[in-house]
């Protein structure tokens, strides 16, 4: 199948061929900085962007990178299929007893097999976009990099998807940062002069460039009054000051909910399975670790 263009307008670049080791056979890269500038015709809202917001700010925002909806939304999908399976099971237990022990049996070691996952696989750090320094501070792999916004190089770009035995294909799109060892800050020594950190992606190119148009208008304007509202579900202490103001039947209501089906955000604010900012990080923002 040919490829075909990304829609944006930006210039294209050779970035990914300068990289000694390609994890991402990606096409037709596109340069959104520097300088880091909006996607025309995409909106720069907050609205929908919880799920990749850690935290945030007026000085600085903390940006999730990994795993972004599917970490934060698969036990809701597992604990109402498990919900269903279950009760299906309790109507058959009226024709064939052992229908309840049957859905168990089948079903029992992938629902624990996703919540070991959730309980002891290392949460990772997001970036960090400090406005008031002008820099952004980028984990990877125990090499830390502090990169000045105006030199910031992000790119978008995708690769082709399998998605079936019909052949079916399908663009799946990335926005990459890229890291020089001249941006080395702490941790590890860079192993290479250049490498790449995916910060999104997804099967729609226009929420893609969303993330990205709503980043940059974060650094040039900072918070803006819809934000607090749009980023309530960004992370459990955010949601708990929420809640707070509500009835008391709706906070008990509201945290039931969150037992059941999105447990993870209780579990990120006090798991010990989780990577830390460095001493030298932590001297410029304190402890502010968020996931």
């Amino acid at each position: 199948m040919k490829d075909s263009p990304l829609k944006c307008d930006f210039p294209e670049t050779d970035l990914e061929q300068q990289l000694e080791k390609k994890l991402y056979r990606t096409h037709d890269a596109r340069l959104a900085s520097p300088p880091a500038r909006k996607v025309a015709g995409v909106s720069a809202s907050s609205e929908g962007m919880e799920y990749g917001v850690a935290y945030i700010n007026q000085r600085f925002m903390d940006i999730r990178t990994a795993f972004l909806i599917f970490r934060r939304f698969q036990l809701a999908i597992v604990n109402l299929f498990m919900m269903i399976v279950l009760t299906l099971g309790g109507g058959l237990s009226l024709f064939f007893s052992k229908a309840p022990l049957a859905v168990l049996v089948t079903f029992g070691p992938v629902w624990a097999a996703i919540y070991l996952f959730e309980i002891f696989f290392p949460l990772t750090l997001p970036v960090r976009i400090d406005r008031q320094e002008g820099v952004v501070y980028v984990g990877h792999r125990g090499t830390f990099y502090r990169i000045p916004w105006d030199e910031l190089e992000v790119t978008f770009s995708y690769n082709w998807q399998y998605l079936g035995s019909g052949v079916v294909w399908e663009r799946q799109y990335y926005a990459h940062l890229f890291m020089r060892e001249k941006h080395y800050f702490c941790g590890k020594s860079p192993k290479m002069p250049l490498q790449r950190k995916k910060i999104s992606s997804g099967f729609k190119e226009k929420d893609m460039y969303r993330k990205w148009n709503f980043i940059v208008r974060y650094y040039n304007e900072g918070m803006v009054e819809e934000d607090a509202d749009n980023l309530v579900m960004a992370n459990y202490d955010t949601y708990r000051k929420y809640i707070t103001q509500k009835s008391l039947g709706r906070r008990i209501f509201s945290y039931l909910l969150f037992l059941v089906f999105m447990p993870t955000m209780i579990w990120w604010k006090f798991t010990p399975f989780k990577y830390k900012w460095p001493k030298e990080v932590e001297e410029v923002f304190g402890k502010a670790n968020n996931y």
